[in-house]
């Protein structure tokens, strides 16, 4: 489903500043001031791996460890802080790149500072305690942040359609008693299922296997912690009453919400994963269009999209 009107402009401009630009600047430079404050009480070699049991493996100087760190996090910061600025017409999406910004920020900067932290005043690189707790506060942090961020990116603001109802614009007939109510629940096909099924079965092998190995539960709570995630995004609830179009993941979460108010038209048609939208699952386009695609398939005869939308 699709609109032609022309967009608005971003809202909350400011927020998107702060939380998508200020926030993560601040926590980053941060992180980097602790580094340089620190660096004169670090060892001349300093770990950079530890392997099963958290006893270091590799160590190096204190450049190799802060490089890769440093590198990833300056470029989430520049990269989601220029989509901040240029996307978010929806409250979905501005949730979501805003959630991004200021807890990746906080990630980068606080895998960068346990990293460097628990090797201060060491007497040499393989005195340094192992970074698994350090690391999984970090990641905690970082999604509380991300949650707090998305909930103060702030709600859709009200864009009711000015243009007239089409003349050719089908109509159902309902008397003062009656609702009109459509519900539908879609996901990938049994075919992507099944495969899906085994990659998923794999998937959770493998990161058990790599736990044990490496000897750190650490791994295989950031590995099995994306699932959730990804496995809520591949089957949603459409439903379309007099309030407008609501679309939710399996988890109730995320959810994408059209005020029946700001629509003038509502069609189908088929959509093209990858060459509209780069891929299945919650997509956004740079135009700012929200895409829920699970599958590629024949236009429905329902009037609503049975495969996927776009809005």
């Amino acid at each position: 489903m699709s609109t032609d009107a022309a967009r608005p402009p971003l809202p909350y401009r400011r927020r998107a500043w702060l939380l998508g630009v200020g926030f993560p600047v601040l926590v980053s430079a941060a992180a980097w001031g602790l580094v340089a404050a620190w660096s004169p009480r670090l060892p001349e070699f300093v770990a950079l791996h530890w392997g099963p049991g958290g006893v270091v493996d590799r160590v190096g100087s204190v450049a190799e460890l802060v490089t890769t760190t440093g590198v990833l996090g300056g470029a989430g910061v520049v990269v989601l802080g220029v989509l901040s600025l240029v996307v978010g017409r929806t409250a979905l999406t501005r949730r979501m790149v805003l959630g991004l910004a200021s807890g990746s920020a906080v990630l980068f900067a606080g895998m960068l500072v346990t990293m460097v932290g628990i090797q201060v005043d060491a007497p040499d690189a393989t005195a340094a305690a192992s970074p698994d707790l350090g690391l999984t506060l970090t990641v905690a942090a970082a999604v509380l942040v991300g949650v707090a961020a998305g909930a103060l990116a702030g709600p859709d603001p009200d864009l009711p359609a000015t243009d007239p109802l089409p003349a050719s614009a089908p109509h159902t007939p309902l008397t003062a008693t009656e609702r009109a109510v459509w519900v539908r629940t879609v996901g990938p096909s049994s075919t992507l299922v099944r495969r899906g099924g085994v990659l998923l079965a794999v998937y959770i092998g493998f990161s058990a296997w790599l736990a044990v190995v490496a000897q750190s539960w650490f791994v295989a709570a950031v590995m099995l912690a994306v699932l959730p995630v990804m496995l809520t995004m591949l089957v949603w609830q459409v439903r379309v009453d007099s309030g407008g179009l609501t679309a939710r993941g399996s988890l109730g979460w995320p959810r994408h919400h059209v005020p029946a108010t700001e629509v003038v038209l509502a069609g189908t048609r088929q959509v093209s994963p990858f060459g509209e939208f780069g891929g299945w699952g919650l997509r956004v386009t740079p135009d700012g269009t929200v895409g829920v695609v699970v599958r590629a398939a024949a236009p429905s005869r329902s009037s609503a999209p049975a495969a996927g939308g776009s809005w």
